[in-house]
């Protein structure tokens, strides 16, 4: 027979009482001088340009807080992803760097993970797991490759917020049971609503919250401080609900899926993810599900199994089924949601798989850490040098752009978006030979790709196919009329051709879309100006302006209408700001020269009408 979970284990209950900072600072120290690297990163365009540097002009103004409750992650009302304090967060980070600086998004993220390492810690010294296992534990997850995306993918920043609040909610709740102090019960609910305001995943915690209670203090007197946390986690959730419905928008357009088909699609997710956290030898930036892991994956399902089912050490199966259940729980929401062309992203994982952590530290021979031995411990110290040194090296395909996609291309051939992305990215080189090669590898693997239609449509105007760039991005919009993009570009080749008034809907349609994109006002302004609407253009260059002041091309357009309207000084001006930015700009250098000229023309022949 087991013992019960209301059976007091001296050596370890002792432990717990001790007050070690040393473990704390190690639990820090070590995870983010594993990441530091990353400082010197740069966005990768897998959705973090879409995220912030698209939205720039927006988050740089922090009197925009109070409207990020009401829209979603992109800013655009067209996604399923709600995320406001995450845009929260990279607001603070541009009023702290000053600008767009990617070295401070990526410190935060070290930071936060950091912050994790500690509070991790602490709440598997919560579950009374022995210090020296507990802190090997937390170092080997906080190590581990399948969570590389978690810290080196900006856009991850939601998952980290969520760990963070959810695990201090958690250490909270144990604590509000463990001496019935109303503080610890505020704190549980208040960092559970901000757990809920990071993201989703959050809604499924009051469940983990009962069955820990009921698992773990089975003989416990239900009493009505409980009730009251329970209808303070169903009030938080309301309030959310009803944001969150009136942020994200109407997505009945969308592409993407949500609800129990897109579950039973997801399904594999299960066994990938735990093939990935057991035997990490494939770990890619863009995933996608594989035969040979998933049949791996079940195989270590039915391995959890069956030490379940025979039950080791001094704890319940209770208290074992309760750690398969927090990563069933929590992983059941990110597999919800059906994003095209990606089967899964590994840092949905990293919160739940902290469950099967806790199975497998439950289970670990605890007789290893109860003398001063330090031999027993090295098994678990080679593998956090092993995984952290694997880590270490492959954290560096979040570099910039083009690493990122070529390690994704390498690691998942059938990824229609990993090509897809790259052409992007060797489009913005001015390779359009390599860049429509991928377009076309991305097509043949998605003949309904739009995002492939879009860039293959662009990049064909750059050469000069213009018929050929029309009909994709035709192409591109008929798949999917939603889809911004492919209106941007339409109207920027409209313009080329001169089809102004084609190119003003086009850009009208792209900024109802995306309203704090300020190219899509520069454009507009182009458009309106070249059918002689100065008045009106020059508006257009002044919103462009506010919501990218570093768009030089905004200025110069904004210079040239200024001089159309007499006004020289601030054509003057405005070509000032571009060389400021573009200090090698030579036709910019010339045009202030030739408006300097007619202001010295205009003073004199004012001065002799005097």
């Amino acid at each position: 027979m087991k013992a019960s979970s209301q059976i007091k284990r001296p050596e370890i209950e002792t432990a717990e009482k001790k007050v070690s900072y040393l473990p704390v600072i190690i639990a820090f120290i070590l995870p983010v001088f594993l990441y530091l690297q990353t400082v010197g990163f740069g966005f990768t365009r897998f959705d973090d340009n879409l995220i912030i540097s698209d939205n720039i002009g927006f988050l740089s103004e922090i009197r925009n807080v109070p409207r990020v409750f009401k829209t979603d992650a992109f800013l655009t009302k067209l996604s399923s992803f709600y995320r406001p304090l995450q845009t929260v967060s990279y607001m603070t980070d541009i009023q702290l760097s000053g600008g767009n600086k990617t070295w401070m998004y990526h410190l935060s993220n070290v930071l936060l993970f950091g912050l994790i390492g500690v509070v991790l810690f602490l709440l598997l010294r919560k579950f009374l797991i022995p210090q020296r296992l507990a802190l090997l534990g937390t170092l080997i997850y906080c190590a581990h490759p399948l969570f590389i995306s978690s810290v080196a993918w900006l856009p991850a920043r939601g998952d980290l917020l969520l760990t963070l609040f959810s695990l201090l909610s958690f250490i909270f709740f144990i604590d509000f049971l463990k001496t019935k102090k109303n503080i610890f019960l505020v704190l549980n609910w208040f960092t559970f609503t901000v757990a809920l305001f990071c993201k989703e995943t959050a809604t499924f915690l009051p469940l983990l919250f009962i069955l820990y209670f009921f698992m773990f203090h089975p003989g416990k007197k239900f009493e009505i401080k409980y009730l009251i946390s329970i209808m303070l986690y169903f009030v938080s959730g309301i309030i959310w609900f009803r944001m969150r419905s009136g942020a994200i928008g109407n997505l009945s357009g969308s592409r993407d899926t949500f609800g129990l088909a897109s579950l039973v699609t997801n399904l594999p997710t299960i066994p990938q993810s735990l093939a990935g956290f057991f035997l990490p030898l494939h770990i890619a930036p863009i995933p996608g599900f594989s035969v040979i892991e998933s049949l791996a994956g079940l195989g270590i399902v039915s391995l959890l199994l069956a030490i379940f089912i025979r039950g080791r050490g001094d704890r319940t199966k209770k208290e074992l089924l309760f750690c398969l259940i927090w990563f069933l729980i929590l992983l059941v929401p990110t597999m919800l949601f059906k994003t095209r062309q990606i089967d899964y992203l590994s840092h949905r994982f990293f919160l739940p798989l902290i469950g099967i952590m806790l199975f497998l530290l439950f289970v670990f021979p605890k007789k290893w850490f109860q003398t001063g031995d330090i031999k027993n411990l090295w098994p678990m110290i080679t593998v956090l040098i092993i995984l952290g040194f694997y880590t270490f090296i492959k954290s560096r395909a979040y570099a910039d752009p083009m690493s990122f996609y070529n390690e994704a291309v390498s690691m998942n051939k059938h990824s229609a978006l990993a090509f897809n992305n790259r052409g992007f990215i060797k489009s913005t080189r001015n390779n359009y030979t390599g860049a429509l090669n991928d377009f076309n590898m991305a097509i043949a693997l998605d003949p309904v790709y739009e995002q492939a239609f879009d860039n293959r449509g662009y990049v064909k105007s750059k050469t000069g196919d213009n018929s050929g760039a029309l009909k994709d991005l035709n192409k591109a919009i008929s798949l999917d009329e939603t889809f911004a993009n492919p209106y941007y570009h339409r109207g920027i080749l409209y313009l080329r051709t001169g089809n102004f008034k084609e190119a003003l809907s086009d850009m009208n349609r792209f900024i109802s879309m995306r309203p704090n994109i300020a190219d899509g006002y520069n454009y507009k302004g182009i458009a309106i100006a070249s059918m002689g609407n100065i008045h009106e253009a020059l508006a257009c260059f002044n919103k462009a302006i506010d919501l990218n002041p570093g768009l030089a091309g905004a200025y110069g357009n904004r210079a040239l209408a200024r001089y159309s309207l007499k006004d020289i000084k601030g054509a003057i001006a405005d070509c000032d700001e571009v060389l400021r930015l573009k200090p090698d700009d030579v036709k910019t250098r010339a045009l202030k020269a030739r408006f300097q000229q007619e202001l010295i023309k205009g003073e004199i022949s004012k001065n002799k009408n005097h």
